[in-house]
Protein backbone atom coordinates (compact mmCIF):
# COMPACT_ATOMS: atom_id res chain seq x y z
CA UNK A 1 0.00 0.00 0.00
CA UNK A 2 3.09 2.52 0.83
CA UNK A 3 4.49 1.60 -2.18
CA UNK A 4 1.48 2.59 -4.24
CA UNK A 5 0.90 5.89 -2.44
CA UNK A 6 4.40 7.25 -3.05
CA UNK A 7 4.78 6.18 -6.81
CA UNK A 8 1.20 8.11 -7.31
CA UNK A 9 3.01 11.10 -4.99
CA UNK A 10 5.60 11.18 -7.02
CA UNK A 11 3.53 10.84 -10.51
CA UNK A 12 1.66 14.03 -9.17
CA UNK A 13 4.91 15.83 -8.67
CA UNK A 14 6.17 14.87 -11.87
CA UNK A 15 2.87 16.49 -13.43
CA UNK A 16 2.83 19.26 -11.30
CA UNK A 17 6.73 20.25 -12.62
CA UNK A 18 5.87 19.81 -16.09
CA UNK A 19 3.95 22.78 -15.98
CA UNK A 20 6.67 25.26 -14.65
CA UNK A 21 7.84 28.39 -16.14
CA UNK A 22 11.71 29.54 -16.15
CA UNK A 23 12.07 32.81 -14.63
CA UNK A 24 15.36 34.11 -15.13
CA UNK A 25 17.86 34.64 -11.97
CA UNK A 26 20.24 36.85 -13.59
CA UNK A 27 20.01 39.79 -11.57
CA UNK A 28 16.38 39.99 -10.63
CA UNK A 29 15.28 43.10 -9.01
CA UNK A 30 11.95 43.22 -8.87
CA UNK A 31 9.79 40.15 -7.95
CA UNK A 32 6.54 42.48 -8.35
CA UNK A 33 7.17 42.89 -12.19
CA UNK A 34 8.17 39.04 -12.68
CA UNK A 35 4.55 37.84 -10.86
CA UNK A 36 2.96 40.51 -13.44
CA UNK A 37 4.59 39.46 -16.41
CA UNK A 38 4.13 35.53 -15.69
CA UNK A 39 0.24 36.36 -15.56
CA UNK A 40 0.65 38.20 -19.05
CA UNK A 41 2.52 35.66 -20.19
CA UNK A 42 -0.12 32.67 -19.04
CA UNK A 43 -2.36 34.28 -20.79
CA UNK A 44 -0.49 35.83 -24.12
CA UNK A 45 1.61 32.25 -24.70
CA UNK A 46 -1.32 29.74 -23.94
CA UNK A 47 -1.26 28.42 -20.83
CA UNK A 48 0.86 26.52 -18.22
CA UNK A 49 4.09 24.94 -20.67
CA UNK A 50 3.84 27.32 -23.41
CA UNK A 51 6.44 29.82 -21.57
CA UNK A 52 9.96 29.63 -22.23
CA UNK A 53 10.78 32.34 -19.63
CA UNK A 54 10.01 35.05 -17.57
CA UNK A 55 11.89 38.23 -16.47
CA UNK A 56 11.41 41.59 -14.91
CA UNK A 57 11.46 42.93 -18.46
CA UNK A 58 8.71 40.89 -20.44
CA UNK A 59 8.31 37.30 -20.88
CA UNK A 60 9.80 34.63 -24.09
CA UNK A 61 6.74 31.80 -25.17
CA UNK A 62 8.52 28.74 -26.22
CA UNK A 63 8.72 28.16 -29.91
CA UNK A 64 5.85 26.24 -32.18
CA UNK A 65 7.49 22.97 -33.19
Amino acid sequence: MKTKLAIAAAALSLTTLAGCIHVSDDGVSNLDEIAINTETALRVCGGEGTVAEVTDDGFECKDDE
